[in-house]
């Protein structure tokens, strides 16, 4: 039986001193990362941490973040990755949703003070000794925070990282007690609704998908994988960290994303593999002195891009993928071994385990291959359910979990991805629910009406645009218009807050038939509205 401690035990007996991830600051090789994994779990059982206790975690790219990871895994908890953007309302649900009984945290990243944020959400955290009893968020026991100034009831990171660890009986026991069908993880996502879900990973559907995607990408121990997609994304911990220890690799870290500073970092460290969002790629690749790099990136997403022949070696072998948080994340992926063309004429054939589909949008009937429908997906990478949901509510009585994405699937099984069904917008890389946004909007005094709709980008793919019904005729719109922006900002996480605000009276809205708003042609209206502005004609 193979679970996320097991395996990091063997990667240490096969890998020993070989870097497993290297930062600004440090090196650390595998044995180090697990010596370090049982010295946390051994920190987090003496504050009362064991199997099934929810652990979050709230802090950047770092060799803390996956030094933490593994010591939860160990006890058998389960991780709760936090979105480091994440603003109050976000954060707090987060917490309570997912039941967090440990937070582990930074004190600030960038111009997030989260200690402070802490205390605002949980006044209980600063007055009095741990643990720590909130209504406001019932299971937080422990905070555990770096920094000098803390909070009373927080546990400093650095009494908590020099605890040794414990027996080798009782650590070995604690792993042994983990099952490969345990809960490994909870990782929110918008998907189609206001309130962001909890996506339930198990240890296996984790390290099933690490193992597809090291394999389709052709992942080895010579490669170094440059990992600047968050962790607290599926994509982030699994996709790019797990799939690349997984085979011996080396994982670079960088916890802020400036284009010079990384393009220094990839040819200092012979980055051979990476993952980036289309607008890093584009910045890495606008940078004057981009063509002077000796860069040796071969491997990694992004076949089927305008810039994998610029960011790529000629003789690259990238691949073009498909998936999401609930499907492990890559449910579909061409492979590094097949022609150059295949890798980049579709979104590649379904992962190993893994089952696709696609189904008739209305009537949920089995289509034949070049129709289009909706992509749906079963197997061993997928999640196991949406926490506190019922699986019946999450999959089709086959077992297959339908994405609201659509597609179709060509007749080698090769899948063609063509867009969303539901009313999700892809920013740069991310999916935020229209309905969230909507939703932050409304509790604006000022707002009567709100819709959000995408607008095409370049290189972000979908920037987010809002319709606007003021609540109160004749009002100043540049007034309005800035203090939605600061109260978007204060409670959605930046990449959410729209970047387009236009003002309506409601008689203006397109109508259909049924009554409801035309969202079609408000994507119209806006992607419109917002060609024009750059033309200077609106």
């Amino acid at each position: 039986m193979t679970t996320l401690p097991t395996r990091l035990d063997a990667l240490a007996s096969a890998y020993g001193e070989a870097p497993a991830l290297i930062a600004a600051n440090e090196s650390v090789s595998f044995n180090q990362l697990a010596t370090d994994a049982r010295r946390i779990a051994a920190a987090l059982a003496r504050l009362g941490a064991s199997k099934g206790t929810r652990i979050g975690l709230l802090m950047p790219n770092r060799p803390d973040w996956l030094r933490c990871a593994w010591g939860v895994w160990r006890l058998g908890a389960v991780l709760v990755p936090i979105n480091t953007l994440y603003r109050g309302p976000e954060l707090a649900h987060a917490l309570r949703h997912a039941d967090v009984t440990i937070l582990i945290a930074t004190s600030s990243f960038l111009n997030h003070d989260y200690a402070a944020l802490l205390k605002s959400l949980c006044p209980e955290i600063d007055q009095g000794p741990a643990p720590i009893r909130s209504a406001a968020l019932p299971c937080l026991r422990h905070v555990v925070l770096d920094g000098t100034t803390l909070p009373r009831a927080a546990t400093r990171w650095s009494e908590l990282a020099r605890v040794e660890a414990g027996t080798a009986a009782w650590e070995d026991a604690c792993s042994e007690v983990v099952d490969a069908s345990d809960d490994a993880a909870i990782f929110f996502t918008s998907g189609s609704t206001a309130t962001p879900k909890g996506v339930v990973h198990t240890h296996r559907s984790m390290l099933q998908a690490a193992d597809n995607v090291g394999d389709r990408l052709g992942l080895s121990a010579d490669d170094r994988t440059w990992a600047y997609l968050p962790f607290f994304f599926n994509g982030g911990l699994v996709g790019v960290a797990l799939a690349t220890l997984a085979r011996g690799g080396s994982v670079l870290l960088q916890e802020v994303f400036r284009a010079d500073e990384t393009l220094a970092l990839l040819e200092q460290h012979g980055a051979t593999a990476l993952f980036a969002w289309p607008h890093q790629a584009e910045a890495l690749i606008a940078l004057p002195q981009f063509d002077a790099r000796r860069l040796k990136l071969r491997k990694g997403p992004g076949a089927n891009t305008k810039w994998a022949a610029k960011l790529y070696r000629a003789d690259h072998q990238a691949v073009a993928t498909w998936g999401m948080t609930e499907t492990g994340p890559m449910a579909a992926s061409s492979r590094f071994d097949d022609p150059p063309a295949r890798r980049a004429g579709s979104h590649g054939r379904a992962m190993p385990g893994l089952e696709i589909r696609i189904a008739d949008p209305q009537s949920g009937a089995w289509l034949p291959p070049n129709v289009e429908g909706e992509i749906c997906v079963c197997g061993t990478s997928v999640m196991r359910t949406y926490y506190k949901m019922n699986r019946g509510d999450c999959f089709d009585t086959d077992g297959f979990f339908h994405t609201g994405d659509c597609g179709r699937l060509d007749e080698t099984g090769n899948l063609h991805f063509l867009g969303r069904l539901r009313d999700v917008i892809k920013t740069a890389g991310v999916n935020v629910a229209a309905a969230e946004v909507e939703a932050a909007l409304l509790a604006h005094p000022g707002v009567k009406v709100a819709h959000v709709v995408p607008v095409p980008h370049p290189t972000r793919g979908e920037n987010i645009a809002a319709f606007v019904v003021p609540s109160a005729a004749g009002c100043r719109q540049d007034e309005l218009e800035k203090n939605l922006m600061d109260h978007c900002r204060a409670t959605l996480a930046s990449y959410k807050v729209p970047r387009h605000l236009f003002f309506r009276g409601e008689e203006e809205l397109p109508i259909l038939g049924s009554g409801k708003v035309d969202r079609q042609a408000l994507r119209s209206q806006a992607a419109e509205l917002v060609e024009s502005s750059k033309t200077g004609e609106g």
